[in-house]
């Protein structure tokens, strides 16, 4: 079942995108972000604990999201998705695929921009929703981490968040691609 963190209504009040626009195009466009861009950065178990709260206060009469998830969708998840939506819906805004192939949307009274102004308009909302995603990350990795409880047991185990270093293994590396190549030997030789 696909749980949209963020309204079409709430993207067409906080852009530029206007109200006649084709709500699937929308609703897809969302869907997307969250499942290629936020998911990722989520992890996929505060993904479906997120999508399940959403889900519960849109279903539930009474049911209050969580302060913390709360504070997550309202100050950092929205804007991400709302310029995400920007950013990822801007080809499908704009361009139609049809069985005579593909087409550019127009409107009988609105001049069409040529591809260096939209390409401008396009880097503007990469560049905000990029922003927005390191803000994300950032609240993640720092202030979150800081409003849960890890607990450790004597076996050294936590339970709670783990953010992983990004750290390259060359021999993972080398031995994914002798998986493709069947050159593992040679290349991990070569290069330990």
């Amino acid at each position: 079942m696909k749980t949209l963190f963020i309204s079409e209504t709430t993207i067409k009040a906080n852009s530029i995108i206007e109200t006649n626009v084709d709500s699937k195009i929308i609703a897809n466009t969302i869907f997307e972000v969250q499942d290629l861009e936020l998911k990722p950065l989520l992890g996929a178990d505060l993904f479906a604990a997120i999508a399940n709260e959403v889900l519960s206060a849109s279903t539930i009469s009474g049911y209050t999201i969580t302060p913390v998830n709360l504070e997550l969708l309202e100050d950092y998840i929205k804007p991400f998705l709302i310029y995400g939506t920007l950013s990822y819906g801007f080809v499908p805004l704009h361009y139609k695929l049809t069985n005579k192939g593909v087409n550019r949307k127009n409107d009988e009274n609105a001049t069409t921009a040529n591809f260096n102004e939209l390409q401008q308009v396009k880097d503007n909302y990469d560049n905000k929703f990029a922003t927005y995603k390191q803000r994300l990350i950032k609240h993640l990795e720092v202030d979150l981490n800081e409003n849960l409880d890890v607990v450790s047991d004597s076996s050294g185990e936590s339970t709670g968040w783990y953010l992983p270093d990004n750290t390259f293994n060359l021999s993972e590396f080398f031995e994914g691609l002798a998986n493709k190549t069947g050159f593992y030997s040679g290349y991990y030789r070569r290069y330990n």
